[in-house]
C-alpha cells in the first residue's frame, strides 16, 4: 500500500520584524533556500520564514536553484 502524501503546511503568516531582514537573517534563509532539494522542503521553509523574508532572500539563491524554487513553487500552489 502506498502511504498517502503528507499535506502542505500552512504559509508562515507572522509579521516580519527589523531583526528578519538583518543582512545576517537573510543570508541565513537563502543558505536554507540553496540547500532546499524538492518541493517539500521548500513547503517546510514556506511554514517557517515569513513571505517578505523569503522574497528577500530569493535575491541571494543560486541561478540553477532559483529555477528549482520556481518550479517547486508552482506545483505547491497548484496543490492547494
Amino acid at each position: 500500500m502506498i502511504p498517502a502524501p503528507e499535506p502542505i503546511p500552512p504559509i508562515c503568516e507572522t509579521k516580519v520584524t527589523p531583526e528578519w531582514l538583518t543582512p545576517e537573517s537573510i543570508q541565513y534563509v537563502a543558505g536554507c533556500m540553496n540547500d532546499c532539494e524538492n518541493a517539500a522542503m521548500l513547503a517546510d521553509l514556506r511554514h517557517i520564514f515569513p513571505r517578505e523574508v523569503l522574497t528577500e532572500a530569493s535575491k541571494y539563491i543560486k541561478p540553477h536553484q532559483r529555477q528549482n524554487i520556481k518550479l517547486w513553487l508552482s506545483e505547491l500552489n497548484n496543490l492547494k
